[in-house]
This record gives C-alpha cells, sequence and structure tokens, in this order.
C-alpha cells in the first residue's frame, strides 16, 4: 500500500513539469518529458493537487520562520549563514526591505498557480472525483489566504501589481466553492475556518463570525512537514532545525514575552526547554550590541515533521471575540477569549490556566492580541496581525529588543519619512526581486 506521504511526494515530482517560473528565482525540475494533455488524465490529478499542497508546505514552512523574527516572537541569535539572517533581517527590518525574499514568494505564488491551475483543467473534464476537485479549491484557498496575510500587493500570473486585498477576494471564492463540494464534514470545516479567516482581513465580521461558528473548538488542520521519505529538505520544519543543534542554534526564546510568560504560566502552547549539552546555550554565531546570545530552545516542534497547523477552532473563538470587540462588547469577547485560554493545563500545576480581565475597551484588546499570540505564536500567522492591527486599541505588548542590543535602534522597524517623522512599521513583505525581474509590468524599487 502506497502511503499519503509517499503519494504526496509522486506528486510533487509529477507537478514539477507544470510549475510556472514566476521570477529567475523559481527552481523547476524536470523528471521528464510529459505531454501537457496528460496532466489533466484521472492518473496525474491527485498529483496535480498534491503539488500545490507540497509548495504550500515549503512556504509555510519557510514563512513561519522569517515572519517569526519581524514579529518578534523569536530573538535573534546572530548567525549570519545557513539558517541564519542578515543583520537588518535580525533587527526585524525585512519586511521592508526593497525586495521581499524570493523563496517564500516563489513557493507561496506556486502553490496558487498549481492549485489554480488544476480547477482551470478540472472544469473541463467529467472525471474529476469530488474529493480532489474539493482539495483543489481548499489548496487554493490557503496560498491565497497565505499570500494576502504576508505580501503587501498582489501579483497575478506576470500582471501588474494589485491591492492585497485581491488575495483574499480570490482564498474567499475559492473556499465558497470547496465548501460546496466538501466530500466529508471534516474536510468542510477545514474550508468554513479558511474562509472565516479572509473574511476577518476584508472586514466582512458578520460573514467571518457566520463560518466560525461552524468550526468546533477541537478542530485542527495542519500543513504536513515532511522530509523523512526522502531528502526535500524545503519540506523540514525549519523553527525545529534552526534551532537543533544539528549543528544550528541561530534564534533564542531569550528576551521575547514568552521567556518569563512560560516561566509563570507553564502555558503549553508556548514551551521552552534548556540545552542538554551546557556549552549548547548559547547560540551559534554573535549578535551586534549584545555577543553572545543566551539559547532557549522553543519545542513548540519536537521534530523536523513536526505539522504547522493553518486553523482551529481555538482560532475561530478568538475571531469571534474580535468581532465583540469592534462592537465594543467587552465581557462578551472575554468569554469568548477566556474559553480559549482556561481550555489549557498549565505544566506547572496541572490546572486550567487563569482566565484574562479586563474592564476598559484597551485593556480588552491587549489582551486578545495577547492571547492570539499565544495560541498562535510561530505558525507564521503574528506579522500579518501586527500589520491588521494597526490603528486598534490596545498594545502589542512587543518585547523590549531596543535595551537588549543597539542593533534594534540603529534598524527601527519603520522607515523614515521625507519629513523626519516615522512612517507606520510596513508588516508585510514588498514582491520580490525574482517577479519584478521577469515582470515588465512591475515597476523597480530603487
Amino acid at each position: 500500500m502506497i502511503s499519503v506521504r509517499q503519494v504526496r511526494r509522486v506528486g510533487a515530482i509529477l507537478m514539477a513539469t507544470a510549475l510556472v517560473a514566476l521570477g529567475s528565482g523559481c527552481e523547476v525540475t524536470n523528471p521528464g518529458p510529459v505531454q501537457d494533455e496528460f496532466l489533466s488524465l484521472p492518473a496525474s490529478q491527485q498529483g496535480f493537487v498534491n503539488g500545490a499542497k507540497e509548495r504550500l508546505t515549503r512556504s509555510v514552512g519557510w514563512m513561519a520562520y522569517s515572519t517569526a523574527l519581524i514579529a518578534r516572537e523569536i530573538f535573534p541569535g546572530g548567525q549570519i549563514g545557513s539558517y541564519g539572517h542578515s543583520v537588518t533581517e535580525q533587527a526585524g527590518s525585512h519586511a521592508w526591505s526593497a525586495s521581499g525574499p524570493n523563496t517564500e514568494y516563489n513557493n507561496s505564488q506556486q502553490a496558487r498557480w498549481v492549485a489554480e491551475e488544476a480547477i482551470r483543467r478540472f472544469s473541463e473534464t467529467e472525471d474529476v472525483p469530488p474529493e480532489i476537485t474539493f482539495q483543489a479549491y481548499n489548496w487554493a484557498g490557503y496560498a491565497n489566504r497565505v499570500l494576502g496575510e504576508n505580501y503587501c500587493e498582489a501579483v497575478l500570473d506576470g500582471g501588474p501589481l494589485e491591492a492585497g486585498s485581491t488575495y483574499f477576494e480570490r482564498a474567499q471564492d475559492h473556499f465558497t466553492q470547496a465548501i460546496a463540494i466538501a466530500p466529508s464534514n471534516n474536510d468542510k470545516l477545514a474550508a468554513y475556518a479558511g474562509r472565516a479567516q479572509v473574511r476577518v482581513w476584508l472586514e466582512d465580521w458578520t460573514g467571518a463570525v457566520a463560518d466560525a461558528s461552524q468550526v468546533p473548538d477541537d478542530f485542527n488542520f495542519y500543513i504536513e512537514m515532511d522530509i523523512s521519505q526522502g531528502s526535500n529538505t524545503n519540506q523540514r520544519n525549519h523553527l525545529y532545525f534552526a534551532a537543533s543543534s544539528s549543528p544550528y542554534r541561530s534564534y533564542s526564546v531569550k528576551f521575547t514575552f514568552f521567556e518569563d510568560y512560560y516561566t509563570q504560566t507553564g502555558d503549553p502552547r508556548t514551551p521552552w526547554v534548556t540545552y542538554a549539552i551546557p556549552s549548547d546555550n548559547e547560540c551559534v554565531g554573535s549578535l551586534q550590541g549584545l555577543g553572545a546570545v543566551p539559547c532557549l530552545r522553543a519545542w513548540k516542534y519536537k521534530s523536523e515533521d513536526d505539522d504547522i497547523r493553518l486553523a482551529s477552532g481555538k482560532d475561530m473563538r478568538l475571531i469571534e471575540a474580535e468581532a465583540l470587540l469592534v462592537q465594543g462588547n467587552i465581557q462578551g469577547a472575554l468569554a469568548k477569549i477566556n474559553q480559549v485560554r482556561t481550555s489549557n493545563v498549565s505544566d506547572i500545576d496541572g490546572q486550567p490556566l487563569a482566565p484574562w480581565t479586563a474592564t476598559t475597551l484597551d485593556e480588552a484588546w491587549t489582551i486578545l492580541k495577547r492571547e492570539r499570540g499565544i495560541e498562535l505564536w510561530l505558525e507564521a500567522r503574528r506579522m500579518g496581525d501586527q500589520r491588521r492591527w494597526e490603528g486598534t486599541p490596545g498594545s502589542y505588548e512587543l518585547p523590549d529588543f531596543e535595551s537588549v542590543s543597539n542593533l534594534f535602534v540603529q534598524n527601527p522597524r519603520g522607515r523614515e519619512a521625507v519629513d523626519g517623522q516615522p512612517e507606520p512599521r510596513l508588516l508585510c513583505y514588498n514582491i520580490s526581486n525574482a517577479e519584478r525581474n521577469s515582470n515588465p509590468n512591475i515597476p523597480d524599487v530603487s
């Protein structure tokens, strides 16, 4: 019997022949000539959607790591080589550089294109099983959601710059189609959860709450990280590997919100540990203005094959809470937030976590932002959330990295405007040079 993981890997190889080079940085592996018409045959259909999933695995795996630095979910270890970052990237200035990262962009766009091309081809034939068509719509929805949350503007198939909301509109349409044909209840829940997420960005709170209410608390939907069946290191959990001391210790929980928070609460969603070998308790590399970085190891992911969550029932409860805060309903929002919080049992004393309290709208918004940061830690969601929340009440409670190293003072998270006043933080990636260099419709950035 062929395992699901083996089928996915075969699909990825098959789909490599169909990937469109979205920029000069795209790598296309051709295992041999495959005529175009064969890609729509029944034997190729599962491979088509698996190819989209494989590229989304790469995208989310890398995005979870790169955006964690910008959102201050982790502290840089000073490593500038493999599994490290440039000095400005370590300071969180990476997001608004003239070019966004090529790897994340190419993988995200390829995931979107392959899924949407599968939908186009499947619409032209009558012999596609509903479960395969559902997968194409569902992966297209999530690929567009990932792009929308992390990129400032949209580009579609060699076209001009468009508003970033374009991705969310496309995702909403894909999820709507997926819901209509979902072959199982669990599949339908994944699509409802995805549509709730994008409706938040579209500020359709009524629609977001309606979708979120369909999803139970215990639901979880993951993208599969996996290098166990081969040597494709792009499909590993990079957050685990970058801190695994084999050989990398490229980031730390030290100095983050989660260092003291986990010590005080034992919240099982934010665990960290020290390294077994005492000499490993310093990160690899040296950080400007600090020197050797004390290394505390994030322990949310415990292997290279640990999957990364795309959506959950807990996420849905927090969407419902945010919708209530938009209406000014503090106590209703707190009830939803604490429904999530108290369902977790402390690693320290085995008791449910204590509920949050608030009396003002500012306090309630701060608690919502804090709880989402805890619930979605290291899931490639925090940079987008911080951007989405600009102008809302309450605080992000960002850790004070500036007091730890002058690196963060010299590389502020906002750009200077012409009049000398700091602009708001731009918590999204610009279009990559891979796209700009190959797409005549995209202007260069000076």
